[in-house]
């Protein structure tokens, strides 16, 4: 490694990248994990860059918010992560009273709690009706109800708009949507990422970690096939598996990871015939009461032949067998689109606790942790439960805490 240390990087399956992974059926790309990433922050755009991969503006799809028995097409290129677009919801067809308040937004107060949640921040901003048509979207791109989830940890940009004179005002300057994906699939990243390490790093794939523990030298990391030693250990892994990890030796490290909340969440793919399904590429958002079970659904042409639809499942459901979420996919699919659906093929792809709720107490939950690991020098901790939403922002989080890591290592060996 650049810093002249022994690295070894461990993975408890036989492929690295965690829920980052792209499945590729001939031609066809299965997206498993994030589709996409913001370009702020900007470290996995430069990681992109030295790898020599060459991220592309997200393709803008049509979106659509199926909310009160009426489709609402959101504004083209909005981001809530950074507010881009935002101010062009004025544009769609709500009452007369609802456009007012959108056009003296901002003259709203700003918040007088500090940890507000997301639909109050919203209702507060721009009123229920507009949360009403948010809602479903924030709720299937966080992974979970948005509802409950703290306006500053999830979407701090969008935020820190509101003291820009407005989330409308603020977000106008904006000139770019900022989102980013690579055509060979996110899966090429690990590829690339891991091919980067081989030579100076030791990859050790079916390496699962059952305890860590530590002496008075060194920490002990221990694996079904033996042990390693280590001056420093950083756990990239979500929380609900980080404190089974601890248990055996950190009861109260266990105690502090069970506090941040995760969702389950399950994609379905369902690939049809392009003449059976004639729907344009575009993407679906469902709120609660309109009789679906899925939170959205994507669909693409991978070909001109054939029409490839992503429907994603978020909570319990999430963990209902495969055969049953294919039929929940498939019944979503032809309520959405009003036709009979017949899927030449379906894969399902469940994935356990891989969605980090940014509840209310976000902020305290990572200080408490924070505090705890002080009594565990050399111990790092990384994850989306820690970074917030979105793959750059986990990037960036990984980066600060290697560094972390290299600082303790230069003070304890100086």
């Amino acid at each position: 490694m650049e810093a002249g240390l022994e690295v070894s990087l461990l993975e408890a399956t036989h492929r690295f990248g965690g829920h980052t992974r792209t499945a590729k059926l001939d031609a066809i790309a299965l997206e498993l994990g994030e589709e996409f990433f913001e370009d702020t922050p900007d470290t996995l755009l430069n990681l992109c860059g030295l790898l020599g991969l060459e991220p592309q503006p997200l393709p803008d799809l049509r979106r659509v918010v199926r909310q009160g028995g009426q489709d609402w097409v959101l504004p083209a290129g909005l981001n809530l992560a950074s507010g881009y677009g935002l101010h062009q919801i004025a544009e769609l067809p709500f009452s007369r009273s609802v456009k007012w308040r959108l056009g003296t937004e901002r003259f709203t107060p700003t918040a007088l709690v500090k940890d507000e949640l997301l639909g109050a921040f919203f209702r507060r901003r721009l009123g229920p009706e507009v949360w009403g048509v948010l809602e479903p979207y924030l709720s299937a791109t966080l992974g979970g109800p948005a509802e409950d989830v703290s306006a500053p940890a999830a979407f701090g940009r969008l935020v820190g708009l509101e003291r820009k004179g407005g989330l409308l005002a603020g977000s106008r300057p904006l000139t770019t949507e900022g989102r980013w994906h690579l055509v060979e699939g996110m899966g090429a990243l690990i590829e690339a990422l891991s091919k980067h390490l081989f030579p100076k790093a030791r990859l050790l794939p079916h390496h699962q970690v059952w305890a860590i523990t530590r002496d008075s030298r060194s920490w002990t990391v221990h694996t079904q096939g033996g042990q390693l030693e280590a001056e420093a250990i950083i756990m990239a892994l979500s929380a609900p598996q980080a404190a089974k990890v601890f248990r055996p030796s950190a009861p109260q490290i266990t105690t502090l990871l069970n506090h941040f909340p995760h969702q389950h969440s399950a994609k379905v793919y369902l690939l049809c015939r392009r003449d059976e399904l004639t729907a344009g590429p575009g993407e679906f958002f469902f709120a609660r009461g309109e009789g679906y079970t899925s939170s959205a659904l994507k669909l693409t042409h991978p070909n001109p032949e054939m029409t490839l639809a992503r429907v994603q499942f978020a909570g319990e459901t999430a963990r209902s067998a495969d055969s049953e979420l294919s039929r929940l996919a498939e019944q979503d699919l032809a309520k959405c689109l009003q036709t009979r659906v017949r899927p030449l093929a379906a894969w399902v792809f469940r994935q356990p606790f891989s969605r980090p709720h940014f509840t209310q107490g976000q902020a305290r939950r990572t200080a408490d942790l924070e505090r705890e690991l002080v009594h565990a020098p050399g111990l790092f901790l990384t994850g989306s439960y820690l970074a917030g939403p979105g793959l750059a922002n986990l990037v960036e989080h990984s980066r600060q805490t290697t560094q972390h890591a290299l600082d303790f290592l230069a003070l304890s060996t100086a």
